[in-house]
């Protein structure tokens, strides 16, 4: 055996002797039960943070509508203002060329 099998060995038997204090029955119910938990735990956490995504979304959504709204009115407000621009010059022209 390497030294680093006979460290790892040396390891797994100073955490086995941790559990010394422990009644079997709960290291074998953290072993097979605790993934489950955390498991459980996690799906849970991933479906609220899934339905804060679907908020945010949603948010963003109106905020594009509200922005096009927004670009259509800006929009007209240029157009009404060139054709003023351009009936103003016409009519200086005209007067200009009295």
């Amino acid at each position: 055996m390497t030294p680093a099998d006979l460290s790892t060995i040396a390891s797994l038997i100073n955490i086995l002797t941790g559990f010394s204090g422990w009644p079997f029955g709960m290291v074998v119910f953290i072993i097979v039960i605790g993934p489950w938990i955390s498991a459980f735990l996690l799906v849970y956490l991933q479906s609220r943070r899934f339905e804060k995504v679907v908020v945010m979304y949603e948010n963003n959504v109106n905020l594009v509508e509200d922005y096009a709204k927004l670009a259509k009115d800006l929009h007209d407000v240029v157009i009404m203002n060139t054709q003023t621009m351009t009936r103003l010059v016409d009519r200086i022209d005209r007067e200009a060329g009295r």
